[in-house]
């Protein structure tokens, strides 16, 4: 009886970890420009976290405080200051457009890189990010 248990036990674990790496996505395709868009007001301090992938070389996390009330305009601002002062300059450029739209670019003649939304502790407030 104990070995079937034992058997039974280390299946669910093997299905466990296969079904989780299943789970774990493959980084966006590299583009040379990336656009992040927010929605909604920030109900909560708490923190925005990116992963910067450049084709080359190893991924950079980008962590950004926001401060509970900020509205898309100042929450812009914060993310862009962060990937200005976070990012290599020579490499990226990131700038506010529109308002509530922060663009990240390719500097002059550097390849592309992925951006991925890696985790926000920030209630409230909704994220989208899209090549391009």
């Amino acid at each position: 009886m104990l070995p079937n248990i034992l058997r039974s036990l280390s299946v669910s674990l093997l299905v466990t970890v296969l079904a989780a790496g299943a789970a774990q996505a493959a980084p966006p395709a590299p583009a040379t420009k990336w656009r992040v868009t927010f929605s909604g007001q920030a109900a909560s301090t708490g923190q925005i976290q990116f992963r910067v992938t450049p084709q080359s070389g190893a991924p950079i996390l980008v962590n950004v405080k926001i401060t509970q009330g900020r509205g898309e305009f100042y929450i812009a601002k914060d993310l862009c200051e962060a990937f200005k002062s976070q990012l290599p300059k020579k490499i990226f450029k990131s700038e506010v457009v529109h308002g509530q739209e922060v663009l990240v670019k390719a500097g002059p003649g550097e390849p592309g890189f992925a951006l991925e939304l890696v985790d926000s502790t920030v209630q409230g407030t909704h994220l989208h990010v899209a090549a391009g």
